[in-house]
């Protein structure tokens, strides 16, 4: 069964878009995974307990980096909420077991898409 990875950002936002704009190309060349659009408002549903793979867009970044824990993340002000984030989703999944190892790609907002998508090979396959 193929890993999923799960591909966040906004297709309006230029800035938070490189990663969705990948998910053509990724899905070509990388077969051994499935990507996937994912929208962070909804569910993931993980019935084996597998990693989690995200692909994501960050924001100054030079070149794409691999996170592997919540604590390189800032939490939004909780007010309301309408200020659930990613990060306090994926911190209450992780703290009700809903997956093993947690793997965040992050892709720069900018740069060369050839030399973004070999980084990205490069993350998947030690993964």
């Amino acid at each position: 069964m193929k890993n999923t990875v799960y591909v966040l950002g906004n297709p309006l936002v230029k800035t938070d878009r490189k990663a969705f704009d990948l998910l053509p190309l990724l899905s070509q060349k990388f077969s051994a995974f499935k990507f996937e659009f994912y929208d962070p408002t909804e569910d993931i549903d993980l019935k084996d307990k597998s990693d989690l793979i995200m692909l994501d867009t960050g924001i100054n970044l030079k070149k794409t980096a691999l996170f592997r824990d919540l604590k390189y993340f800032e939490l939004s002000p909780r007010n309301s909420v309408h200020d659930y984030d990613l990060p306090l989703q994926l911190g209450l999944m992780k703290k009700l077991g809903k997956f093993k190892k947690l793997y965040i790609i992050a892709v720069p907002a900018r740069g060369k898409t050839s030399k973004i998508l070999q980084e990205v090979k490069a993350i998947l396959a030690a993964i």
